[in-house]
């Protein structure tokens, strides 16, 4: 995923923080969380990034979100410098006015996290994972969200980057979750990878021997995947089979059966697609043969949901999901 535009660096924003608002309690709805963690109908979640915001009352496009459908509302990007786009929005909302807009959420069954990292964003060599993952679970638990949804990318072929190697890439990033867990406790942790970073442990896909966030996810669970199955290719994860049951010879051993084989479970692999054709480079099914997919994957214990990228305005993606459910 891509796109970052206004930004507040990061300690600043903090400062901003305690200087100019009176903490709230946060409003933590155990009940809900259990709700997206085992789902009992799908989970459809959201990127709002720079698009169709209301820059002058932000939440009122997260409410706009909530009416559209969606249950899981992800605000786009807190980078290692500071938010950006409608992270950095997020932060001109009034403390009362966004427990407000979250209570509204809760009612309605959706929740409301951050997404920390991004492809603008390589935060391997300025934080540890552990860093990383305390500083960005407690500016969502600031803000009064839900969640984090890491978006780690730039990673190399082999799941190694610059200055790590693909072992130390594994342990970052389980380091990364561990800590937002201990910050968060029972909040919602996803990550956002690219389907091509899993792969069997001790293979030879695209991630290594390490078998990338196959590795991971074994060191440190999370509530679910946001999976990007676009932007890996022309004519990859663009039919039901490439999706769910056999990729293609890009990125092989990648599709969801696949990931699942490598002990992934079937209910946190989620279906990320783009909204609109122009919303990637490759990858884009039509909404309603989307659906016809989804609806054929059950045959195989499939269920769990979709991640759409990204947000345009209400009726734009209120028109993409009914049209996938």
């Amino acid at each position: 995923m891509a796109q970052t535009r206004k930004i507040i660096p990061f300690f600043f924003a903090l400062i901003l923080f305690v200087h100019s608002t009176t903490a709230l309690p946060r409003l933590f709805n155990e009940t809900l969380y259990e709700q997206i963690r085992n789902p009992s109908s799908p989970l459809k979640v959201m990127y709002i990034d720079y698009q169709g915001i209301n820059w002058n009352a932000p939440q009122q496009t997260v409410q706009q979100a909530v009416q559209a459908g969606f249950n899981v509302i992800i605000l786009s990007f807190l980078l290692g410098s500071g938010p950006a786009d409608m992270a950095e929005a997020w932060t001109q909302v009034s403390q009362s006015d966004q427990q407000s807009t979250i209570q509204q959420a809760h009612q309605a069954g959706a929740i409301v996290m951050v997404s920390a990292g991004g492809s603008t964003d390589s935060p391997y060599s300025t934080f540890s994972g552990s860093q990383y993952g305390t500083n960005a679970a407690t500016w969502a638990q600031d803000n009064n969200l839900d969640g984090v949804d890491f978006d780690m990318e730039n990673l190399n072929q082999g799941f190694t980057v610059a200055g790590l190697s693909a072992q130390q890439t594994v342990q970052w990033l389980a380091d990364c979750t561990s800590a937002a867990r201990s910050v968060l406790s029972n909040a919602i942790i996803s990550h956002a990878p690219q389907a091509p970073y899993f792969g069997p442990v001790g293979g030879n896909l695209w991630p290594g021997s390490t078998g990338g966030y196959t590795a991971v996810y074994k060191q440190a669970p999370v509530d679910f995947f946001n999976l990007q199955f676009y932007n890996q290719g022309a004519s990859c994860y663009e039919d039901y089979n490439g999706i769910f049951t056999s990729s293609c010879s890009n990125f092989p051993g990648t599709s969801v059966q696949q990931i699942n084989s490598y002990g992934i479970p079937m209910n946190v692999i989620l279906i990320g697609k783009p909204v609109l054709v122009t919303d990637a480079s490759n990858g884009y099914v039509p909404p309603a043969t989307l659906g016809q997919y989804l609806q054929q994957a059950s045959s195989i214990g499939w269920s769990s949901g979709v991640m759409g990228w990204v947000w345009h305005d209400q009726q734009t993606n209120q028109n993409w999901i009914d049209s996938i459910y």
